[in-house]
């Protein structure tokens, strides 16, 4: 669920947008389809969280009962709009879907279809195997409004192994801010 969740970040966004054209096999080296400035760009997303839990019961029972606060106290917390700073670099972007904590995880199992991949749109679904009980599918759509906004859905369905399934939605709206950074390095939440 972590590399799932982590595709929501504007590093998937802007990353996604080196992705191999549709019906490619990705390269070592993309090419950049999306139009878009590196430099520090200002991320929010909201959205929620429904179906069943994404942490089965019989698993949440099983661990201390200060994992289980953190665990449900984050739940919660996941309908919550966030704000954060991301730097986005130039070797960052021609990472792309190369990074190890990006789409495909670090362990390569995740599928990635891309089904659009223009100078201003970006669509992909990403289907990953069950990973402890659990198999995920992800669909992603951005869409570039000038080389400094962006707007975007990521929409999950995590299905258990007994068949039961969570559904998040979140929405994603990024604008850039200028070239420099400043002290902003990778990613910074606002307080």
């Amino acid at each position: 669920m972590k590399t799932i969740l982590a595709s929501a970040s504007l590093s998937l966004l802007l990353s996604a947008a080196h992705a191999a054209p549709p019906g490619t096999a990705p390269r070592v080296e993309p090419k950049l389809a999306m139009n878009v400035d590196p430099g520090l760009w200002e991320v929010t997303t909201a959205g929620a969280m429904s179906g069943a839990p994404v942490i089965p019961a019989e698993t949440l029972a099983r661990l201390p009962p200060e994992a289980q606060a953190k665990i449900q106290a984050a739940m919660a917390r996941a309908n919550q709009v966030k704000k954060y700073k991301e730097c986005m670099t130039p070797d960052k972007l021609q990472r792309g879907f190369a990074r190890n904590d990006g789409p495909g995880g670090a362990d390569g199992k995740c599928q990635l279809t891309v089904t659009a991949n223009t100078s201003s749109q970006f669509q992909a679904e990403q289907v990953c195997p069950a990973d402890q009980g659990a198999s995920t599918d992800a669909r992603i759509s951005f869409t570039l409004t000038s080389r400094h906004q962006t707007q975007g859905t990521v929409d999950v369905t995590i299905t258990q192994q007994d068949g039961k399934t969570s559904v998040i939605h979140r929405t994603i709206d990024a604008q850039w801010l200028g070239a420099d950074c400043g002290t902003i390095k990778d990613i910074e939440a606002e307080k």
